[in-house]
């Protein structure tokens, strides 16, 4: 015989998630199929076991005594009224005390201790994550913050930007060639005409 022992298998092992798809449509359909035998055979036999049961109570506590019927139904009406009214004076005593009074307030805000205490980390870490646009957070395997370094901010590529429109016409003076005066002195006077306008 051998001394290692093996762990104990369950005699069910409920895993729908391992069932294909068609025997799980299977199993969907015999279900439902023995619910409805069940409602249709086990139902009206309920109903006729609570139709009688309930005849009954009704014979006993109304047919055959209706003044203590007319007696409870009074007491009650009596007791829900009691306590309606109680709860309705409750309710206007509430509500003259405290319609000008708001005693649930903001939660105050959480300071830089607060914030270190609650993560387990310095308080000029957490001036640090405040104050940085770019942050690195390192964490254990547990979640816990180790720690809080910046990182300085990109510098851009002006060589990737490009502008959005590009305009030829007006140019400053100074760079403006007699080559462009000459292939286009129309459009280049009536610039100037409305430079000179303006």
């Amino acid at each position: 015989m051998s001394s290692v022992l093996r762990p104990r298998i369950p005699e069910i092992i409920h895993r729908p998630d391992l069932v294909d798809a068609a025997k799980r449509g299977a199993l969907a359909v015999i279900a439902t199929t023995g619910w409805l035998i069940w409602l249709y055979l086990l139902m009206p036999l309920a109903a006729v076991i609570a139709w009688w049961f309930g005849y009954q109570r009704m014979d006993l506590f109304v047919l055959k005594d209706p003044a203590r019927t007319l007696e409870t139904l009074a007491v009650f009406s009596i007791i829900i009224s009691l306590g309606g009214t109680a709860f309705i004076l409750w309710a206007v005593y509430n509500w003259l005390r405290f319609r000008h009074h708001d005693r649930r307030g903001a939660p105050p805000l959480a300071d830089t201790i607060a914030i270190a205490q609650g993560f387990a980390i310095e308080p000029d870490a957490v001036r640090l994550a405040q104050h940085e646009k770019i942050i690195d957070f390192n964490f254990d395997d547990h979640g816990q913050i180790t720690g809080i370094q910046s990182k300085p901010l990109p510098k851009p590529n002006h060589e990737q930007v490009k502008p959005a429109v590009s305009w030829r016409y007006p140019r400053p003076r100074s760079e403006r060639s007699r080559a462009d005066y000459d292939a286009n002195p129309v459009r280049l006077s009536a610039v100037a005409a409305k430079i000179k306008l303006n």
